[in-house]
């Protein structure tokens, strides 16, 4: 009855504002010649929290420390070693951007979920469907644990997009049913009242 409910819709970042991030993120590999291109992948892999893009990230420093040794070993800018390294280079800052803009406009396009209890994921954040009386929302109900009885172990939780509001709603039969209590209340009070009256 009066547990969680769904909670306010988490602020996100303005559209412009991504963008703008976005371009700097993928122009900032290219505009240093490779030298700046672990920035991008970095920021990837704050932001989207994967395993993945974390490794990916060592790995493209690595490469990247790999490549650069090759430019300071050289003796001079005519050297082959010169030419491995800045290659190098040029090739880790254009794979670096294609993926990083890939990554991350693919990240973005995500609904953030909101985590409901027990671990069970719920629509995006801010979204929940109306629960209407006498309506079943599909969906698994509240697990019940330890010997005590969950008096909300029936009680659905709500999943997937939204049902249509009708336009008038009946009133629930339970409702009906307590508003005519409520009316032969009143009449019998005023039956009382009238008598004692006389």
């Amino acid at each position: 009855m009066h547990g969680p409910g769904y909670g306010p819709p988490q602020p996100r970042p303005s559209g412009a504002g991504v963008i703008v991030l976005r371009v700097l993120f993928a122009l900032l590999p290219l505009l240093s010649i490779g030298m700046l291109s672990w920035t991008a992948l970095l920021r990837l892999a704050i932001v989207t929290r994967r395993g993945a893009h974390w490794a990916l990230f060592w790995a493209q420093l690595a490469l990247f420390v790999f490549f650069f040794s090759f430019i300071v070993a050289a003796p001079d800018e005519n050297d082959w070693r010169m030419d491995v390294g800045m290659i190098g280079l040029l090739a880790l800052a254009v794979a670096t951007t294609a993926y990083f803009l890939y990554a991350d406009i693919r990240h973005a396009a995500q609904a953030p979920f909101v985590v409901l209890p027990f671990g069970q994921y719920g629509g995006p954040a801010g979204y929940g469907p109306p629960h209407l009386p006498g309506t079943h929302i599909p969906g698994t109900t509240a697990p019940q644990f330890g010997p005590y009885v969950n008096p909300y172990a029936d009680t659905p939780v709500p999943s997937g997009p939204p049902a249509p509001v009708p336009p008038h709603l009946p009133a629930a039969p339970r409702i009906e049913q307590v508003r005519a209590e409520l009316d032969e209340l009143s009449q019998y009070l005023r039956k009382g009242t009238e008598g004692e009256a006389r």
